[in-house]
């Protein structure tokens, strides 16, 4: 008789753990060490603080959103960030300006974007990219940089409105 509780007790727990297994498998769905909200965030909040202060970056304001990496708005997700700051006047300037930014960043560990693809310069660090926008007073907008994280958060479920970064998390 007590064979056949411990013979229960063994099937119910093995179910478990099998249950377990699959939920994680179908959490991660392919996607190497995921990632939580919290660490997504951070890998691009981190990033920008880095980059604001490797460059001296003036007058810079952020806001942080998340986004799908795909076109069906379902995971993964990534965190991204983007800064405006005090940038040059003309586009010409501003373009200078922004290559003379990656320059530095480069002297100071940021490389090629690798396998990000974009027509506008950019740096990747530690799984976070940097996109750079010159300013153009045609259009009079960039002057900004969008840092990208890692495509690893399965646990977000939607694409978030743009929020602002208080001055405080940047410094």
């Amino acid at each position: 008789m007590w064979r056949s509780a411990v013979a229960c007790v063994v099937a119910g727990m093995l179910a478990i753990t099998l249950q377990s297994c699959s939920t994680i498998r179908n959490l991660s769905e392919g996607v190497t060490h995921p990632m939580t909200p919290d660490e997504s965030k951070a890998q691009v909040i981190n990033a920008a603080r880095e980059i604001i202060a490797t460059l001296g970056l003036k007058g810079v304001s952020g806001h942080f959103s998340r986004d799908s990496c795909n076109d069906q708005a379902v995971a993964p997700f990534r965190g991204i960030v983007g800064l405006d700051y005090d940038h040059a006047p003309t586009l010409e300037a501003s373009q200078a300006e922004v290559q003379q930014m990656v320059s530095t960043l480069k002297q100071h560990g940021w490389q090629g974007p690798g396998d990000f693809h974009t027509h506008s310069p950019a740096v990747s660090r530690q799984g976070a990219t940097a996109v750079f926008d010159a300013y153009s007073p045609v259009q009079n907008a960039g002057g900004s940089i969008t840092i990208y994280g890692e495509c690893r958060d399965m646990t977000t479920k939607q694409n978030t409105v743009p929020e602002p970064i208080p001055p405080d998390q940047l410094a």
